[in-house]
């Protein structure tokens, strides 16, 4: 009996311990941000494409290669860059 409810007390800990990374933000997630982000720019853009292929990710952030179609028609590249923690979003247009 004590090495099961050592076992499980163990377990508990370890789930306990380990629970700060899962809290992290999922990649959907992050591209739902960026999305309701761009969705907030004005003058409002007629559309957004998020390149989830070629999404980068790293410890501590997401960043998506983002297309947008503004109201006269041209387009547009920009960068979304999505913390994981905070869900502190930044739109960038991305370096030549």
């Amino acid at each position: 009996m004590t090495r099961v409810s050592s076992l499980i007390l163990l377990t508990a800990a370890a789930i306990a311990l380990a629970s700060p990374a899962l809290a992290k933000t999922t990649l959907q997630k992050g591209q739902n941000v960026c999305k309701e982000e761009l969705a907030k720019a004005q003058p409002a853009y007629k559309s957004v494409r998020i390149d989830k292929e070629g999404a980068k990710v790293n410890g501590e952030t997401f960043v998506f290669d983002v297309r947008v179609k503004n109201a006269d028609d041209s387009a547009a590249k920009l960068l979304c860059t999505v913390d994981r923690e905070s869900l502190a979003v930044t739109i960038a247009a991305p370096a030549s």
